[in-house]
């Protein structure tokens, strides 16, 4: 497992290079907008084995939207809430005309919607990060602390862990392995901020680092609640040694809305 985590991760950093730092914002929005439609799809897959019945189309549309309004403001004059308030409401009207029986509707909307806003709003604010002052180096950042934090949580919970961080919902995550996990991203945070972050001090980088490590668990352990909601393992297969593209992504979308705010008010 550990191996194949390690070649899935090499494959990715050049695509991952390319899209993040050598091109312009829309080729990385476009990555995004593609990555947030398997996101939702797999999401959908969980509700759908919870006895829902998910809008997949108009929810992916619908997500697909509001990643796009974080790149360019659809309607600038509007504001952000508009859109995410138009697509909740399409999302209803489409059930109350759908075919379907009226017996699970409640469902069938609010999975639909929280599919849109648990993943494709989620993943729009690293969107929005890549557009902000600095945004690649930040982005970069996130990402590097968040995969280090993984890698941490991995190599110290696996042999070491003893005392369990939240058994109810992920029986084998440990204290221990949360501690690994905040170790290696302060330890990568400090590496970036050599590599290509220099004006940022060493103390701002590790504090950054280690509430986006804490954030990122709770991520994990939610996205680990709605497996655990649905009985299933993985929330897909498309990423060898990960498993879905949540489960790869599950503390990122977590760790992103709340490093954008803190650019925002650095």
């Amino acid at each position: 497992m550990l191996y194949q985590r390690v070649i899935t991760g090499l494959l990715f950093l050049p695509v991952f290079y390319l899209f993040a730092w050598k091109l312009p914002p829309s080729y990385f929005t476009a990555l995004v907008i593609i990555a947030a439609a398997a996101g939702q799809h797999e999401f959908y897959r969980m509700a759908a084995a919870r006895g829902a019945r998910p809008l997949q189309i108009p929810g992916i549309a619908c997500g697909a939207l509001l990643i796009l309004d974080a790149y360019r403001p659809l309607l600038p004059e509007l504001g952000p809430l508009f859109i995410i308030t138009m697509a909740v409401l399409l999302i209803m009207v489409v059930r109350l005309f759908s075919p379907r029986p009226v017996e699970g509707a409640l469902e069938d909307v609010a999975s639909t919607a929280l599919g849109m806003l648990y993943v494709a709003v989620l993943f729009a604010f690293l969107v929005a990060i890549r557009l902000s002052a600095d945004g690649r180096q930040w982005l970069v950042f996130l990402f590097f602390t968040i995969w280090a934090s993984d890698i941490g949580a991995y190599s110290i919970g696996i042999p070491f862990g003893r005392h369990r961080l939240y058994e109810k919902i992920s029986p084998k995550k440990s204290i221990e392995g949360l501690g690994g996990a905040v170790f290696a991203a302060a330890g990568m945070a400090l590496i970036c901020r050599i590599w290509f972050m220099p004006p940022v001090s060493a103390a701002e980088v590790v504090c950054v680092a280690v509430v986006l490590a804490l954030v990122g668990t709770v991520g994990d352990l939610t996205e680990s609640m709605f497996k655990r909601a649905a009985k299933i393992k993985d929330s897909g297969v498309i990423i060898p040694g990960h498993g879905g593209m949540l489960d790869r992504m599950d503390s990122m979308l977590f760790a992103a809305p709340v490093l954008y705010y803190y650019i925002r008010m650095r």
